[in-house]
């Protein structure tokens, strides 16, 4: 009887094309879903949480899989394990109620970027916070997106936190929303490490925010720094790490 199961992954980006299934190219999702056939006999889709691009980690992604696979999941587990390269990591296998879907059913997903991957130079936190702040809520994010297609909600999101913290040597920024648009999260670093350097101000960002326009932020900022951490299933309290 088929059955829906839910795994937690882990990675280090540096040597996938992205997360998502890419022809010809190496991704996580492809070497899910073919560990997965290894195991089980079945070649069926893994469903994940997030989209990461190329060079991102994954501290706690999550997958699901809608499977015939009958193997009770402690063994599952263990199979899987046995099966993954040094960069990728899965574990937390459960089952879950039919329709359960990663990344459907997610209410939040938190990043954590590491500045130093973006500045080498000083940045003033009291200013990139003040910036940060003012993106909070429900927004068009339109001037934060890389181009493509949008779905039905356009580039509206609910951003819950973007929190400028301690750690490392330039500090790190810890965001929260309902979802992502593609760069969404590197784009909005990129525009906060401009106003900590003191390129641009506050009030930059808001017009480009009004404006819808991508052309007036600055360019995304490296992959290397950005680690997916967690995803969350239930309405966001203010969970940090």
């Amino acid at each position: 009887m088929p059955r829906t199961v839910k795994l937690r992954v882990s990675y280090n980006g540096d040597r996938f094309a992205g997360s998502q299934m890419q022809t010809g190219q190496r991704t996580v999702q492809g070497e899910l879903e073919a560990a997965w056939a290894r195991c089980t006999g079945y070649e069926e889709r893994i469903t994940l949480a997030g989209r990461t691009d190329a060079g991102v980690h994954a501290r706690e992604q999550v997958g699901s899989v809608a499977t015939q696979s009958d193997i009770a999941v402690g063994h599952l587990e263990k199979s899987l394990a046995g099966e993954m390269p040094e960069d990728l990591r899965v574990g937390g296998i459960v089952e879950m109620p039919w329709g359960f879907n990663a990344r459907t059913s997610a209410r939040w997903r938190m990043y954590e970027y590491d500045l130093a991957s973006a500045a080498r130079t000083f940045l003033h936190r009291g200013r990139m916070q003040e910036a940060a702040s003012w993106l909070l809520g429900e927004h068009d994010f339109m001037a934060f997106a890389s181009q493509g297609v949008l779905g039905p909600r356009g580039a509206v999101r609910r951003l819950y936190l973007m929190a400028v913290r301690e750690g490392g040597d330039r500090g790190q920024l810890l965001v929260v929303a309902d979802a992502f648009l593609r760069q969404m999260v590197r784009r909005l670093v990129g525009a906060l490490v401009a106003v900590g350097t003191g390129k641009i101000g506050t009030l930059e960002i808001e017009r480009a925010l009004l404006m819808r326009e991508p052309r007036l932020m600055p360019a995304p900022a490296p992959p290397g720094g950005l680690t997916l951490v967690r995803v969350g299933y239930q309405n966001y309290t203010g969970e940090t790490l």
